[in-house]
């Protein structure tokens, strides 16, 4: 008989914690039967139920997450009173449906793994963030977390030193298929007619917010080079502006304005399925300001055999190998990130090479053949004390 374990989401979106979500439940359902917390039914909701019957998700809407408002003095009270009103409903769904071991895919819920000890269960924590912006908080969340759960699973080497080599720290990559892209995409005809005349196209997928996700950079870097080679440069740009941020629209269209690159970066908002946009792409650039924990767009760049350039934090030091499938730049240094697009600008050669060596990385690294090795070798140590 399969043992019963839930998976605790942190939203109903569609963004990468939400996939490596999915990738978990297609891995372990096969050998457990598994059931999802959500905090709210949305498109994540929709794409479950494609996996999973209806009576396996569950939503709990007051589910509590962490945002900057949490350590802010006035919601200190109702912040308790819904960490508290979590902890009674997650041990109850626990003991409904007999949940085995209890797995947190984000670090931003901390009610699971208590309400895990509180039941006697196993509790596992998957760390996809970052946080070096919480230096105060840090120390008290990172013990609460190392408490109450038996493993703490980070996506990358440099998410996992946040925990100073605990013990129950472990590194786990995410995995990724080499994608088989059929499908045909239709852009508008100046973009098309922008894009035959370039001499080098930069793609980027991300949600738009400045220095967190850096698209600032890359627009200078662009405009850097372009005047400093007076060269064609493309940009197309996939992600809408972050919820809340949209007010930053004003400061990248004067950026543009400003280097006189209106005819050259070209956003293409939200999209469902972008990986078919790719192949406009000669080289992937990711410009984060802050540490990136493990970026997915990375390794579908990487999959897709595109060249790739990124700052030199967080876990992207550990996706690209400098030099080899791409080039890492000085965090939040536009100049080192122009420079870095001047090397293949002026090797054309070169961004076959490694684009070749990014699909290479990921069949030997991150595979989803390798993930799925580990993530079942973690369950069946969970199932077994005697392997703890």
């Amino acid at each position: 008989m399969k043992e019963n374990i839930l998976l605790v989401g942190h939203s109903g979106d569609m963004y990468g914690a939400s996939r490596s979500l999915i990738k978990l439940v297609r891995i372990l359902d096969k050998n457990y039967k598994v059931y999802v917390l959500l905090p709210e039914a949305g498109i994540l909701h929709k794409e479950l139920s494609n996996i999973l019957s209806g009576d396996r998700i569950l939503i709990l809407e007051n589910l509590y997450i962490f945002t900057r408002k949490s350590f802010k003095l006035k919601y200190i009270g109702s912040t308790m009173a819904r960490f508290i009103n979590n902890l009674f409903k997650i041990r109850k769904i626990i003991s409904r449906y007999d949940i085995r071991i209890i797995h947190t895919n984000s670090g931003v819920v901390p009610a699971p793994a208590l309400a895990a000890k509180i039941s006697g269960r196993k509790h596992i924590w998957h760390i996809r963030e970052w946080f070096g912006d919480f230096k105060k908080f840090w120390p008290i969340y990172s013990a609460y977390m190392t408490r109450f759960s038996d493993r703490v699973v980070c996506v990358s080497k440099t998410m996992a030193d946040q925990f100073n080599g605990h013990k129950k720290v472990i590194t786990i990559y995410n995995g990724f298929e080499i994608p088989q892209i059929k499908t045909q995409i239709s852009i508008p005809e100046v973009l098309r007619q922008n894009l035959n005349q370039a001499d080098l196209i930069l793609g980027c997928t991300s949600r738009i917010r400045l220095i967190r996700k850096g698209q600032e950079y890359l627009i200078e870097a662009i405009g850097i080079i372009t005047q400093k080679t007076g060269k064609n440069i493309q940009a197309v740009l996939i992600g809408d502006y972050v919820p809340g941020y949209e007010w930053q629209k004003d400061t990248i269209s004067a950026l543009i304005k400003k280097y006189h690159l209106e005819d050259r970066i070209h956003f293409m908002g939200h999209l469902a399925n972008p990986l078919p946009y790719y192949k406009l792409f000669d080289v992937f650039v990711l410009p984060s300001g802050e540490p990136e924990p493990f970026g997915g767009v990375i390794m579908e760049a990487m999959s897709l055999a595109l060249p790739v350039i990124g700052s030199n934090a967080g876990g992207t030091t550990e996706q690209i190998a400098n030099a080899q499938n791409g080039y890492l730049f000085e965090n939040k240094n536009a100049e080192d990130l122009a420079d870095k697009i001047g090397l293949f600008l002026n090797d054309p050669l070169s961004i076959k090479l490694f684009g070749k060596c990014s699909n290479e990385r990921v069949e030997k690294y991150f595979s989803l053949e390798l993930h799925k090795k580990n993530i079942l070798r973690l369950y069946e140590e969970m199932i077994d004390p005697m392997n703890l």
